[in-house]
């Protein structure tokens, strides 16, 4: 089982151990742990009768279809998500199916939804999937492509939630805790793109940031560590990085198809929030789902160790802040989350386990 193993790297091979990992114990604990402070909060906040009450209100025609659009919806998305790696990969020169960029990609977020660095972990799990066994000059291209991909995929969910925001500001009483909440998310979300695009045009800042990790290193190390030869090996993969950005700098006809799939992932993803209401049979407005779907993305780059529970107590108080039902908010999110989180944690395992048995027979 996946869960219970230790997935190694090295250049060589990717080798899965039957030893226990500490890390997926932890990432296991951590989403039980959520699970039932979730449910702890539906509890005393909403009450299960009041959710069993919402549940009994629904038509089971119109929730089967509306929340089968949801399933469709989701895959969707990852498949568009999938194509807009894919492209920015065949841009610089990666040659990558759209097969094995889909399963990276399936595996990618199963591990980001597992565990608490969403930020960088799945965007790991890619670079190695993609570049084992070559050079540092692939890494670089592989990189400048994951960079480029968090970049649109950021700008996306930046822009969605700004409308979002002017509309909601326009047709609803705000109240002070939410517009901070928007104000905050959005400044953020700003920032890091600011903080990306700045690192990856410019060479020199991206040059000493490296020389202080390794500065950092070396002096936890105490002299261990051949920080010479590391610091060889990481310029040469930034060197190949920033050619990778000046080739879509030199070609921005490149980011057209990227964009478009971006965007359309993006829609796709959206849509699942917005059609669970539709599936209990509720009329809420495009806005609001597009201003909690943007502040749950980002509460869920956030390292805080809880893949579970956190997320769904935020996406509950925001429904209630635009005036839904607590009842309806709990049930509302409990559904989305079950496509969302549990759905591609199953897909995602389901593709590691291919992967997996997969490199088994290459090497039978």
């Amino acid at each position: 089982m996946l869960g219970d193993r230790i997935i190694t790297f090295n250049r060589k091979r990717w080798s899965i151990t039957e030893r226990e990992g500490a890390s997926s114990k932890r990432a296991v604990l951590f989403t039980v742990a959520g699970l039932l402070l979730f449910i702890l909060y539906l509890y005393f906040f909403v009450g299960f009768g009041e959710v069993l009450d919402v549940i009994r209100r629904v038509d089971p025609i119109n929730y089967f279809f509306y929340y089968s659009l949801t399933v469709m919806a989701i895959v969707l998305s990852l498949v568009f998500f999938s194509l807009t790696w894919r492209e920015l990969l065949l841009g610089l020169s990666v040659q990558i199916s759209f097969r094995r960029a889909f399963l990276y990609c399936l595996v990618a977020n199963f591990v980001d939804l597992l565990l608490p660095t969403e930020a960088i972990s799945g965007e790991a799990i890619r670079l190695y999937l993609t570049s084992k066994g070559s050079g540092e000059s692939r890494i670089g291209r592989v990189t400048a492509s994951l960079v480029i991909h968090r970049l649109l995929s950021m700008t996306t969910t930046l822009i969605g939630l700004l409308a979002g925001s002017a509309i909601i500001l326009l047709d609803y009483k705000v109240t002070f805790y939410l517009s901070s909440l928007l104000i905050t998310v959005s400044a953020g979300t700003s920032a890091t793109i600011f903080l990306l695009l700045y690192l990856s045009l410019r060479r020199g800042p991206a040059e000493r940031l490296i020389d202080w990790v390794l500065g950092l290193a070396s002096s936890i190390s105490r002299g261990r560590l051949n920080i010479a030869k590391w610091r060889e090996r990481i310029l040469n993969v930034l060197w190949s990085f920033h050619q990778g950005i000046d080739v879509i700098r030199a070609h921005p006809k490149n980011l057209i198809k990227p964009v478009i799939f971006s965007v359309l992932s993006w829609f796709f993803y959206l849509s699942t929030y917005h059609m669970v209401f539709c599936a209990l049979g509720l009329d809420v407005p495009f806005a609001v789902s597009m201003v909690v779907f943007s502040i749950s993305v980002a509460v869920q780059t956030v390292p805080v160790g809880i893949p579970v529970g956190l997320v769904e107590i935020v996406m509950t108080t925001l429904y209630t802040l635009f005036n839904i039902d607590i009842a309806i908010s709990g049930t509302a999110t409990a559904l989305i989350r079950v496509v969302t989180f549990w759905f591609r944690i199953v897909i995602g395992y389901a593709a590691a386990q291919w992967i997996g048995v997969e490199a088994l027979l290459r090497r039978s």
